[in-house]
């Protein structure tokens, strides 16, 4: 009996100093003041470029956000634990959870500045992503319609000057580099251009090509949580960090008034229609021929400088 009286006695201690050494005393209501002072006051102490400079974004934009999330989700609103104790606002758990997004660093970085432990910081991060994609995903995930197409095609022709030489195509096409197959949608450079044409082309070509590569830089240069070695085991919370990334690259866009689309207008629905011949369309390689020297011609008629002598 003596001994069981013991073994009791010691796991006590041991849960006591355990819990001694685990349980941090934090003021949460002090911790919100922090923030609230040095960005989100209406005299803060970090102005609207500092504001911008650390959330990518403007505050007007960062408070919309967070109103929206705490009006729709419960885990977002404030309200007492088991001791009491007020929770954390929404403002305290999206400022963690932007600030680990924009940086990529540990969950716990901000354990002093805003008084949250690291599973709190990484349970904030998790549902903000959740919330973020049910909340605005159908408007900035989309699959481009029609309309946003259209604007697209406008965009791309005033940057890089490239229809296609005044012909139409059924079938619509990438700037591919030469791994592609010589298939109708894949329009390819010259890998050893010989003559002006061909010389000019491959340049216009290439810097048209590099706007899909430069976008995901940007991306990771906006968002360094994408370019810093990822922490979480699960797939789904991964998918979550980068579609969230790109849900508020796209919102800041049009925000900011630099969306090349933006209005949602949505296309009318169709049946589907079953053709035969698509296939064999997208692998014709006399019109991938077609459609790459109707490039070069387009090209070398609107370039002016070009020696047409060398050729």
């Amino acid at each position: 009996m003596q001994f069981v009286c013991d073994i009791v006695a010691q796991a006590e201690e041991e849960d006591t100093a355990t819990s001694s050494r685990t349980y941090v005393q934090r003021d949460r209501e002090h911790a919100l003041e922090i923030p609230k002072r040095d960005y989100f006051d209406e005299n803060p102490t970090h102005g609207e470029a500092t504001f911008r400079d650390r959330f990518w974004m403007s505050k007007r934009l960062c408070l919309k956000r967070v109103g929206d999330v705490e009006a729709r989700f419960e885990y977002f609103q404030e309200g007492e634990d088991a001791r009491k104790k007020k929770s954390f606002t929404a403002l305290q758990k999206c400022t963690s959870a932007i600030k680990q997004l924009e940086t990529g660093n540990p969950p716990d970085e901000f354990n002093d500045y805003l008084s949250m432990a690291r599973t709190t910081s990484s349970e904030c991060l998790e549902n903000f992503c959740n919330v973020i994609i049910q909340i605005y995903g159908k408007e900035f995930l989309r699959r481009p319609t029609s309309h946003d197409i259209t604007l697209l095609y406008k965009a791309h022709k005033v940057k890089h000057g490239i229809p296609v030489n005044g012909r139409l195509y059924k079938r619509g096409y990438y700037l591919t580099d030469g791994i592609y197959p010589n298939w109708s949608m894949f329009v390819k450079s010259f890998p050893y251009p010989t003559i002006p044409k061909e010389k000019a082309f491959k340049k216009v070509q290439e810097s048209a090509r590099k706007d899909v590569e430069i976008a995901f830089s940007v991306l990771k240069g906006k968002w360094g949580i994408l370019r810093r070695p990822n922490r979480h085991l699960k797939l789904a919370n991964i998918r979550n960090e980068v579609y969230t990334s790109m849900i508020l690259h796209n919102m800041i866009l049009k925000d900011d008034g630099n969306a090349i689309s933006p209005v949602h207008i949505r296309d009318p629905p169709v049946e589907p229609v079953i053709d035969d011949n698509v296939l064999s369309e997208l692998h014709d390689e006399a019109t991938h021929i077609s459609i790459r020297f109707n490039f070069v011609e387009h090209i070398a008629r609107n370039t002016p400088d070009l020696d047409e002598d060398e050729e």
